[in-house]
């Protein structure tokens, strides 16, 4: 799910940086300076936001202000940001913010390899920054999709076409009286960076497991697009059991096209609760019409076909009408009235996994000064009659119990301990 944000500057005088964290914001973007190495140039709050923002456990990323008009512009202006970071290295990443008038005409894709080659040779994830008009007229040459976008446009849908990690979508945030700048991550930047995840499902479309969201659901787009930190080649996987009810290959990249080609080559699979999912942009398809699929079946491979801006998967969801809703709840959880993670639930255990079980249950009950058992648990278990085996006295050893078998197994034997 999106990540809530601002960014930071000396326009921006906090007054504290907890009011900022229990207001819901879990990461800012620091300015670290302007221009190349020249005194007076550094943002003179950027070492003050940086120790607020640790302080209240705000993860932070650092944004240097470009007038470079060519790449070797672009590389002073990197190595100053550079020693205002000090050899720090930011969860967030550092983007490089390219929207200065005065760099019109100039030579601003090799402006941007400049900052963000030196930016990677110092071991730092870096991207450029820039508004939706910049990105759709100045910043298209084929160098900025080699970086991560972080786009300002204020309004309820960011409408660039081609794919983005950050979406700065108003100015107008107020906390504390502070105006500020508000964004959404879609990509978990501390994993990216080494820093501690903040996502913890994993997708169950993308043979990967990642599900981190590159374009929302919502205004005029019917799903969501996965597929930040993954290739061509990478799976995609049926979400649920299901039977497959459309199924179109053959198609290339065609930009601009509309209706069913849109989708380029692509596959919707109807599921038992009347549900539909559907996968786009596919590389190639490995199912075909009316195949019946089981959940996490490989359905094909992630793709640029049809009209499509970049490798990545387009991932719908449909109601029992066939009408689109937000798959974005859905990305690692089971579809509304079709119960299959409650199955993973009663997943088999082995004898020894078992055994792991009893014994952090006992070491559990020692820490509460329970009496130490008296005898291993296993045996306990089977002496006094909780553990049956097959009727024939076998414990089989290489057999399975489910988890709610062990639950009983475990009251049963609390039970006859005194404890339940």
């Amino acid at each position: 799910m999106p990540i809530k944000g601002v960014d930071l500057s000396t326009y921006n005088k906090v007054k504290d940086y907890a009011t900022l964290k229990a207001s819901g914001i879990e990461f800012a973007i620091l300015r670290t300076g302007y221009g190349s190495d020249y005194p007076g140039q550094q943002d003179s709050l950027f070492e003050k936001h940086v120790a607020g923002c640790e302080a209240a456990g705000i993860s932070w990323g650092a944004y240097h202000f470009g007038y470079a008009r060519d790449k070797q512009g672009g590389v002073q202006e990197a190595q100053h940001c550079l020693r205002l970071l000090a050899g720090r290295k930011p969860a967030y990443g550092v983007w490089y913010d390219m929207e200065a008038e005065s760099t019109l005409g100039g030579d601003l894709a090799g402006a941007a390899e400049g900052f963000c080659s030196t930016m990677e040779a110092a071991g730092l994830y870096v991207g450029v920054y820039a508004s939706y008009n910049w990105f759709t007229h100045y910043l298209t040459a084929p160098t900025f999709d080699k970086y991560d976008r972080w786009v300002a446009q204020y309004n309820s849908t960011c409408d660039l076409k081609k794919p983005y990690g950050i979406w700065q979508f108003t100015d107008q945030l107020y906390i504390d009286g502070v105006q500020l700048d508000c964004d959404w991550a879609y990509k978990d930047y501390p994993a990216l960076t080494g820093g501690k995840s903040t996502v913890s499902t994993k997708s169950r479309v993308l043979a990967t497991q990642e599900n981190h969201i590159t374009n929302p659901f919502g205004n005029g787009h019917g799903g969501v697009d996965l597929g930040w930190q993954t290739t061509q080649t990478d799976g995609i996987l049926a979400h649920s059991e299901g039977k497959v009810v459309f199924c179109q290959t053959g198609q290339s990249n065609n930009q601009g096209s509309t209706g069913n080609a849109s989708y380029g080559n692509c596959v919707k699979i109807a599921h038992p609760n009347g549900y539909y999912t559907l996968y786009a942009h596919l590389s190639e398809v490995s199912v075909s019409y009316g195949q019946q699929v089981a959940k996490g079946q490989q359905i094909g491979r992630m793709g640029n076909t049809g009209n499509s801006y970049g490798n990545h998967l387009h991932f719908e969801v449909r109601n029992q009408q066939d009408n689109r809703i937000d798959p974005a709840p859905y990305i690692a959880a089971d579809l509304p009235g079709l119960t299959t993670e409650s199955k993973e639930d009663e997943e088999m255990l082995t004898y020894e996994q078992f055994k792991q079980y009893m014994t952090r249950y006992e070491q559990e009950l020692a820490a509460a000064s329970a009496p130490a058992w008296r005898v291993p648990a296993l045996e306990y278990a089977q002496q006094q009659g909780i553990i049956n085996g097959d009727g024939k006295g076998n414990v089989r050893p290489m057999s399975h119990v489910t988890r709610v078998e062990l639950a009983q197994v475990l009251y049963n034997q609390a039970k006859a301990e005194g404890k339940a």
